[in-house]
């Protein structure tokens, strides 16, 4: 992936690598089915101009916002291990929609499960 991306700023990217976990399912199974419907792509995939991503923020921000409640839920239900320090599928999505938004950009994300 690096490749792909060049030298492009860490800022407005989210990516979550997992050995033999899938974090794009994680995601979701966290998240819950109502609060995914909201999410523009398929399962984790998108391609969206910048007039796309600002016309799918609201949508992506309420599925992504959490009250303490809805939060403490959702992470019980994320099963992936994380590092100290690494962030966590439920605030590296909604972070690089803001910084896409905020910047004028369009946004790719991608599901890719090597073997």
């Amino acid at each position: 992936m690096d490749d792909v991306w060049g030298e492009q700023s860490r800022e407005g990217m989210f990516i979550s690598v997992h050995s033999k976990e899938y974090a794009v399912t994680s995601f979701f199974h966290a998240i819950g089915p109502a609060r995914a419907a909201l999410l523009p792509g398929w399962c984790g995939n998108f391609l969206l101009t910048s007039a796309q991503v600002a016309q799918y923020l609201p949508d992506v921000e309420r599925a992504l916002a959490f009250t303490e409640t809805e939060r403490a839920a959702a992470v019980t239900q994320d099963w992936l291990g994380y590092s100290k320090g690494e962030e966590h599928v439920l605030d590296g999505p909604l972070r690089v929609w803001r910084v896409a938004a905020n910047s004028g950009l369009g946004l790719c994300g991608l599901a890719a499960h090597l073997s």
